[in-house]
């Protein structure tokens, strides 16, 4: 009997030290955080511990942990006394984290059953101290169109991420994804002492994964789909405002000099897109407080009424596209084909998998059964020879919460 084999709650021998530490920080999360657990608890990677810190909430999270916890001594629940935001939160996490990598998961979201295995594996296999795969976005924000994070990219066998084209997802490039948004694993021994910048409350990821590129770290990025990316009205992602952003600015503007040209010209494209987005939250507080002497002067400016009136129109769509898409099911077939099958961690896709599970994060039915990591209650309708990342991820987007 190998480790693989064992139940979860004999997954490490005691005293042992795991193979990866999953970091799990959580505020507020009672409504999901124990299926992002589970989730975590059923990979196929036994060799871990998942280590949940709890921000100082005033739900039932700090219990919900505990509780399964009890039944898997390879949870570790660490609950704050004093909310200190994520950055800080995740550090906790970090200085008692013992594995060789640290995976980062987030206590809203699902994960596929080999996820962790296949980063691992393939990053070794690549030299890589660091390695993340794709996004795929569902929950309660969707605007009804599907879409993963690297999209874009059209990705179909790994690739490394540069430091230079890592900046540039943060430029403001529409071609580009924003990396920062990656759930990486990073290697223990690279990360070293680095932390997360408590200072920043978004933007805390990129930014420590910006330092790791500097220092020389090789990032490997997957193509694979198997991060589902909850997002709702809880969510802190997507909560810009003036303090935030001048955050994200100074530890911009705190960074070392680089070499690479590109890098530098990439660098001083993100510090412009900074300043024009504190320029815009400047412009909507004062809307918001009712400074009219602060507003008039910034609608002058053509960039920032044309970003307010786009902003208005998004909020528009998103209320009238949300969900109207979820009802019609799934479609399996793209162009007459059933979506690839997952290849060997590290190896190509037959063709880019994310245009699919963009599909399924929209139209995945509503009415589908529940299970451990929502591996559970795949459609009934769905063809034998369906891919078991498409059953998952159809499972893990009809838990919309």
């Amino acid at each position: 009997m190998t480790l693989k084999d064992l139940p979860p709650s004999l997954g490490i021998a005691s005293g042992s030290a795991p193979l990866l530490s999953v970091v799990m920080a959580n505020f507020r999360g009672a409504a999901y955080l124990a299926d992002a657990m589970n989730a975590v608890l059923a990979q196929s990677e036994r060799r871990l511990e998942l280590i949940v810190v709890d921000d100082a909430s005033d739900d039932d999270s700090v219990a919900i942990a505990r509780r399964i916890g009890a039944d898997d001594r390879r949870v570790r629940v660490i609950a704050s006394a004093v909310n200190q935001g994520p950055a800080a939160t995740r550090n906790l996490a970090l200085d008692a984290a013992r594995g060789d990598w640290i995976a980062i998961v987030d206590s809203d979201d699902l994960i596929h059953p080999q996820r962790l295995a296949r980063l691992v594996v393939a990053a070794e296999a690549a030299d890589a101290a660091i390695v993340a795969d794709d996004l795929v976005h569902f929950g309660a924000l969707d605007d009804g169109q599907g879409r993963t994070l690297l999209q874009s990219l059209s990705l179909v066998a790994p690739m490394e991420l540069r430091l230079d084209l890592y900046l540039r997802g943060n430029s403001g490039d529409p071609r580009l994804p924003g990396f920062g948004y990656l759930k990486p694993l990073i290697r223990r021994d690279v990360l070293g002492a680095r932390r997360y910048d408590p200072a920043m409350r978004i933007g805390e990821d990129y930014d420590l994964i910006l330092r790791l590129l500097i220092d020389g770290a090789r990032f490997l990025l997957l193509p694979d789909p198997l991060y589902a990316y909850r997002r709702h009205p809880g969510s802190i992602s997507h909560r810009l405002s003036v303090d935030t952003v001048e955050a994200m600015l100074a530890a911009h503007e705190a960074l070392p000099p680089l070499s690479d040209p590109a890098a530098r010209r990439a660098a001083a494209a993100v510090g412009r897109q900074l300043r024009r987005t504190l320029r815009y939250e400047r412009l909507v507080a004062d809307i918001k407080a009712r400074r009219w002497a602060g507003v008039l002067p910034r609608l002058a400016d053509p960039a920032m009424l044309r970003r307010l009136v786009d902003s208005m129109a998004d909020r528009r769509r998103r209320r009238v596209m949300g969900g109207r898409n979820r009802a019609a099911g799934i479609t399996l077939q793209v162009q007459g084909e059933l979506p690839p099958s997952m290849p060997a961690p590290g190896q190509p896709w037959d063709r880019p998998p994310a245009p699919i599970a963009a599909r399924i994060a929209v139209r995945a039915p509503t009415h589908m059964g529940s299970g451990p990591g929502a591996t559970e209650g795949a459609p009934d309708r769905m063809p034998a020879a369906t891919p078991d990342w498409v059953s998952w991820l159809a499972g893990a987007v009809a838990r919309q919460g």
